[in-house]
């Protein structure tokens, strides 16, 4: 059956505003990161695990359940074509020295 529309529009709100500021997880990645590890794949991570992970926890809320099978693949589905937007958000800050 996949994600009910009110979920999917949750989904992509979440994407949309952690790309309009990823300042936040721009500046945990710099703490955080070793030396040799790379800034911008940490922090690209640590905000789609955050998007995902607070996704998960308000789609259990007004569910009451986990997400099933079809519906988790509906999450994935939406998370390959909209993260992109995320990392380049995520470059672009670093390029414009924001962070």
């Amino acid at each position: 059956m996949g994600l009910a529309d009110v979920d999917r529009k949750e989904l992509e709100s979440l994407i949309k505003a952690a790309a309009l500021d990823p300042k936040v997880p721009i500046g945990l990645a710099q703490k955080m990161v070793p030396s040799q590890g790379n800034r911008e794949d940490f922090a690209y991570g640590l905000v789609s695990g955050m998007v995902l992970g607070n996704f998960i926890a308000q789609f259990n809320v007004r569910n009451g359940r986990q997400p099933d099978r079809d519906e988790t693949a509906n999450i994935l589905s939406i998370m390959m074509v909209r993260m992109p937007r995320l990392r380049v958000s995520i470059m672009k800050a670093l390029d414009l020295g924001y962070v």
